[in-house]
């Protein structure tokens, strides 16, 4: 098969092999390279890191877009929650944001791309109509999860509709997130691939569900995400079974709450609480485990930690909201339950109570989802849709660099109005709680 070249555009990436933020995009570029791809993954830059590394068969390159001491927008937990930490570095983001349209561009001219991945739906969609004229090459955008609800809603909207129409294909995690965009312009190939997970790292280790008492939670520590309520029901279910154990692997502003709640209910000796671990040691975790818990209370774009604890032969006791359902098969290879507290410890204790069920439940999830996810499976889906659109795409004009100076008003304009927005939500807020 005629090897093509592949630029992937992502504004996440591990800092290094192993890390645990966005693994999975680094693991698309390689499975990528696998099947004939000549693949280089251009992502933000950060103090200490290199501009250009090879890992395997994938090129890194990383866009500057600051002095280098203050490259430190993305990385550390991602560009939403370090805004949220330290709002004031949005300053840094039109700087970022149209750095990388400057050197996507560049390099997909100079380097004779055949064509660009732009991995999540913004920024690239506030300059992608015109990298596609200038560039002249055919463009798949892949949503994720915020991004898309960003693209279903408001002035974000538009800005997503604009760029649907300069794509020649989009591609989205889940069956739900797909829904969110129903009422935005779609390319007419637009299609659902979930993200892939690599079935031969997430496998069955020599302990099966049935040996552990232990319930396993991994992920952010927001409210969002139902933490409180977990503990809460474990609270419940340890005057049941005292000697069940919860670990939990994350961080997040409800963490001190959580070990007050913990304290005041004297069990810190029966909960693990780790910020983070390296993800390839993951593994080895779920399968330690009686069950993964997942209790969000909003909507999951696809449920990353089911998946990879399904491989592992690790039933899920979730909410199934949003693309959680679609991985998790109610009593078949987990459970869902009401959004409650009184649910879900129903649903934890119905697992630690009956071996042969959260056995089963989990040698049907890991049958199950051999069909659906591994990322053999998943990268041949993209490596036929990204053929299709080569081919299809033909010859466009020649491509030339531009000065991008419209591209450069519009982010800086954004980046204004939003800056200008949260210091309105901000003022109101202080204002009606003086009143």
């Amino acid at each position: 098969m005629e090897s093509k070249k592949l630029l992937v555009v992502s504004t996440s990436f591990p800092m290094r092999p192993g890390d645990g933020l966005s693994p999975f995009i680094l693991e698309f570029c390689q499975h990528l390279s696998n099947l004939g791809w000549d693949v280089t993954a251009l992502v933000p830059h950060h103090k200490g890191l290199k501009d250009r590394e090879v890992w395997g068969a994938v090129t890194v390159r990383r866009f500057r877009y600051l002095p280098e001491s203050m490259e430190d927008v993305g990385y550390s937990g991602g560009i939403m929650p370090n805004l949220k930490k330290r709002p004031w570095k949005i300053l840094k983001i039109p700087f970022y944001i149209y750095s990388m349209y400057r050197e996507a561009l560049n390099i997909s001219v100079e380097e004779k791309f055949d064509l660009v991945s732009f991995q999540w739906i913004f920024p690239a969609s506030f300059w992608l109509g015109r990298f596609a004229r200038v560039s002249g090459l055919p463009i798949v955008l892949t949503g994720h999860g915020t991004d898309i609800h960003m693209a279903s809603r408001g002035i974000f909207k538009k800005f997503a509709d604009w760029s649907f129409k300069k794509a020649d294909a989009l591609t989205v995690n889940s069956a739900y997130m797909k829904s969110l965009l129903k009422d935005n312009l779609l390319p007419q190939q637009t299609e659902v691939i979930y993200v892939g997970v690599d079935s031969e790292k997430f496998h069955p280790g020599n302990t099966k569900p049935s040996d552990s008492k232990k319930i396993l939670y991994v992920g952010r520590l927001i409210k969002q995400k139902g933490i409180e309520l977990l503990v809460e029901a474990f609270i419940d279910i340890t005057k049941q079974l005292p000697d069940a154990k919860l670990e939990i692997i994350g961080y997040g502003p409800e963490k001190e709450n959580i070990k007050a709640i913990l304290k005041a209910a004297h069990l810190e000796e029966s909960v693990a609480m780790i910020d983070t671990v390296p993800h390839d040691d993951l593994p080895a975790i779920y399968s330690q485990s009686r069950v993964l818990v997942l209790p969000s209370l909003i909507p999951e774009g696809l449920g990353m930690t089911p998946a990879e604890a399904g491989l592992c032969g690790v039933p899920t006791v979730t909410f199934g909201l949003g693309g959680t359902s679609e991985i998790v098969i109610n009593n078949k290879t987990g459970l869902i339950v009401e959004p409650s507290r009184e649910a879900l410890r129903g649903g934890l204790l119905k697992l630690l109570q009956n071996d042969s069920l959260a056995d089963n439940l989990g040698q049907n999830a890991r049958k199950f989802l051999l069909d659906i996810i591994p990322w053999p499976k998943i990268a041949t889906r993209f490596d036929g849709l990204f053929r299709e659109v080569v081919e299809a795409h033909g010859a466009k004009q020649s491509k030339t660099k531009s000065n991008a100076i419209l591209p450069a008003i519009i982010i800086f304009l954004v980046t204004f109005g939003y800056i200008i927005k949260t210091f309105m939500d901000r003022f109101e807020r202080i204002v009606s709680l003086i009143k």
